[in-house]
């Protein structure tokens, strides 16, 4: 006979299942940038912690761990700040999700939320004047 699934298992369900195509209707893309960083990270502390993916629960997911994973994401894999920052927003959503229907790892939950993002270069953002567009009649549009 299996155990039950462990608090992690069954909140990575509902929050993929559930909270993030339901309740916050998220776009798939967005479901699927969140479950690969997941899995990227599970995959990473698994052998940190000496278990399977599948063993690993809440309590292995600590702040100290996150942030050898975002080191390790940026040394290792050759990502950028920003790509870091995108994987740590997915994560900072998941703990935001795990604070609220799990008050006994609370205090966990602030603490990963307190890993800060990275500062990165802004991209100017370039648009076209009416002399670039070859679109005239969609500009007189827009403007009036």
């Amino acid at each position: 006979m299996q155990p039950p699934p462990n608090r992690l298992a069954s909140s990575l369900r509902d929050y993929f299942s559930n909270h993030l195509p339901c309740l916050r209707g998220m776009s798939s893309h967005t479901i699927h940038s969140y479950r690969d960083t997941v899995v990227l990270l599970l995959r990473f502390i698994a052998p940190i912690r000496k278990v399977e993916v599948c063993d690993l629960d809440l309590a292995d997911l600590q702040p100290d761990r996150i942030l050898a994973f975002l080191a390790h994401l940026e040394k290792d894999r050759g990502n950028s700040a920003t790509t870091r920052n995108v994987r740590l927003a997915a994560i900072h959503a998941f703990f935001r999700y795990v604070g609220a229907q799990h008050p006994d790892h609370l205090e966990q939950a602030q603490r990963v939320l307190g890993i800060p993002f990275k500062r990165t270069d802004q991209r100017v953002i370039e648009y076209l004047d009416r002399t670039e567009y070859n679109g005239p009649q969609f500009l007189d549009h827009a403007i009036s």
